[in-house]
């Protein structure tokens, strides 16, 4: 059985996130802040008319950069509570990767990585995106798809 991950960029890193959650993949997305918000939730995005939580996903992974999560791309994902986006500095081609390629990750020295994938000496962390979106939620203690 084949893994199907879509490798993100967030500032100089690269991550596989699992593709079954990502609903769009968009340009930059405005966003509006929201006063007083938790630093992994600063605001959100106008997705079809609706209000969706933004996830500052590199912020939550200890390697954001920047004061402000405005960056080349939204990922669009769905998960238990709805949806959410996710600002990333770029993404690729999706990869088909054989399960057993991805190997358990030695201890959690990237947050939220439970496996990663070696190619060729280049190692990159696969994110278990959906275990990052429940914390937040649990966290956050509200409905994350912007209806309380």
């Amino acid at each position: 059985m084949a893994a199907h991950l879509l490798p993100i960029l967030l500032e100089s890193s690269w991550y596989l996130i699992e593709t079954g959650p990502v609903r769009e993949v968009l340009g930059a997305e405005p966003w509006l802040p929201i006063p007083r918000a938790r630093a992994e939730l600063p605001g959100v995005v106008v997705w079809r008319g609706r209000a969706v939580p933004l996830i500052d996903v590199a912020h939550v992974l200890g390697v954001a950069g920047t004061s402000t999560p405005q960056r080349a791309r939204t990922l669009i994902v769905s998960h238990d509570q709805g949806i959410a986006a996710l600002p990333v500095d770029a993404a690729r081609e999706v990869k088909s990767v054989p399960e057993a390629r991805l190997v358990a990750t030695p201890g959690e020295l990237v947050p939220y990585a439970t496996r990663e994938l070696d190619e060729e000496g280049a190692v990159t962390p696969v994110i278990d995106l959906t275990r990052l979106l429940n914390d937040l939620h649990r966290v956050a203690g509200t409905d994350t798809d912007g209806e309380n």
